[in-house]
């Protein structure tokens, strides 16, 4: 059962949810009296509300001979994502309650500009906008297109690539990609290191949901190379650290290589071709910005928009 799966349950319930609550509260309690209790209702009234539940599922989601009471295999499968769902709403809910919206703000970032550039921007907006909010998505570049495609946050700070019709772009730089050597490894002397060269060197790879990886393979299929992964990971930070342990090589954006990594890794120029990224904004042609929004979005470009590029000593 998938998130989707979710959905169609309480579209199917016509938003009553009082059955995701009462199986929600059983299997964090593991009894039926402390959730009834909880709930402020008899243990009957939660029983049928299960009972519901399970109808619309289909499928039985609590073992109830024993105790605490445990899960069957589809109520273990359904629990996180109506956790995750009933969350969405209530925070949709609050956002919706709120009387002064001017002040908020819903962000993307991939992880590696996050780190590299959100803090000292986040610190000037905090200062021009005493008590407003400010949500960060730092997530993947596919995740983060999914927030954009379902219009839940104001903008992103991204790599661009091919977007959708109804996504606006604004180029802020390009990066170069450096290949990442741990200190005192052959290529870590070199001026530059053509994709050829990475033939027979152990790689690490990020994750598929990463657009680097995109970038890289692309790199690695102009040169006609294959790419001999040797493990792969899903966070930037995991592959430098890997790096500098000597367990692989990595090929990385001059941005995501930490700058007080230099006495463990050192970035080498790739070249043949070379590689680069394009960082800028992103955001939903339809969707109006709040002030504050708009504000930080402005700070981003004046900050982050010049013509060199901030990469210029990437450790």
């Amino acid at each position: 059962m998938t998130g989707r799966c979710v959905w169609c349950i309480i579209r199917r319930m016509y938003l009553d949810l009082p059955g995701l609550d009462a199986f929600i509260a059983v299997a964090d309690l593991g009894s039926f009296r402390r959730a009834a209790a909880r709930l402020g209702i008899s243990q009957p009234a939660l029983t049928r509300r299960l009972q519901r539940l399970e109808g619309i599922v289909g499928q039985e989601l609590l073992l109830r001979r024993g105790q605490p009471v445990r899960l069957t295999q589809a109520g273990a499968t359904l629990l996180p994502e109506a956790h995750a769902a009933l969350a969405r709403l209530q925070d949709a809910m609050r956002r919706a309650g709120d009387r002064d919206t001017s002040q908020t703000v819903e962000l993307g970032c991939l992880p590696t500009l996050a780190v590299r550039y959100l803090g000292p921007l986040l610190a000037r907006h905090r200062s021009r906008w005493r008590g407003g909010e400010v949500t960060v998505h730092d997530s993947s570049a596919t995740e983060i297109r999914a927030l954009l495609e379902g219009n839940r946050i104001d903008f992103a700070l991204a790599s661009i690539g091919s977007e959708r019709w109804d996504v606006e772009r604004q180029v802020l730089f390009e990066e170069p990609f450096f290949l990442v050597c741990p200190r005192g490894h052959t290529l870590a002397l070199r001026e530059a290191v053509s994709w050829e060269e990475l033939r027979q060197e152990p790689l690490i790879s990020i994750g598929p949901l990463s657009e680097n990886r995109r970038l890289v393979e692309a790199a690695l299929a102009e040169a006609r190379v294959v790419a001999p992964w040797r493990i792969e990971v899903r966070h930037l930070s995991t592959a430098v650290a890997l790096v500098a342990a000597g367990a692989g090589l990595t090929a990385l954006p001059a941005s995501a290589i930490p700058p007080d990594a230099s006495n463990e890794v050192v970035p080498v120029p790739l070249v043949g071709p070379a590689l680069t990224r394009t960082v800028g904004l992103l955001s939903r042609r339809e969707r109006r910005l709040s002030p504050a929004a708009s504000s930080l979005m402005d700070d981003i470009v004046a900050t982050l928009g010049c013509a060199t590029g901030p990469w210029r000593s990437p450790v």
